[in-house]
């Protein structure tokens, strides 16, 4: 027996506030003039969406539906960090009650039992306005600098700066190298 994820949506918890604003990534990126202010707003969202992609993590608030089978126990939440479990359902759509279920962990949860199929859980996930990490803000500033200073170019990467990949690395829960 084993655990997996069978299918997951993520929803944006309300108006997207990035963490990092054009004012910011222009003076990172050392840019006095107004003319790419475009340009700058598709870089952010385009580099953290490249950091939640490499991560696992939310640097946004959103909602995450997750349906999921937790035959051997312990099925990890992999959108994090998590903020709130709504609700978790069987496969009849029937309200599990949270006396039958029991969640282990914080910010990064584990769902212990029941040992089921095909449940679906629904639960609040990513860093609340203003408390994203030192860290993650700057590997975006990077990964927006990366992507301003080669735009248009052909690189043969994986798009992400290698600074970037490998602050990425310290934050994913799945497989970190240091």
């Amino acid at each position: 027996m084993y655990n997996y994820t069978i299918d997951h949506t993520l929803v944006y918890d309300g108006e997207i506030v990035e963490p990092v604003t054009v004012e910011e990534a222009k003076l990172y990126c050392r840019v006095t003039n107004d003319v790419e202010d475009g340009l700058f707003e598709d870089l952010i969202t385009q580099s953290r969406e490249a950091i939640e992609k490499a991560t696992g993590l939310s640097l946004v608030p959103k909602i995450a539906i997750v349906w999921f089978s937790n035959l051997a126990g312990m099925y990890q939440f992999q959108f994090g960090p998590v903020q709130e479990i709504t609700e978790i359902l069987d496969a009849e759509g029937n309200e599990i009650a949270p006396a039958h279920y029991r969640i282990i962990g914080g910010q990064y949860p584990m769902i212990q039992r029941p040992f089921w199929t095909d449940l679906k859980a629904t639960y609040s996930c990513g860093f609340p306005e203003g408390t994203l990490p030192k860290e993650l803000k700057i590997a975006m500033l990077d990964q927006i600098n990366y992507g301003y200073e080669n735009r248009g170019m052909d690189v043969d990467d994986m798009g992400v700066c290698e600074k970037t990949w490998r602050v990425c690395q310290r934050w994913t829960r799945t497989s970190p190298i240091l």
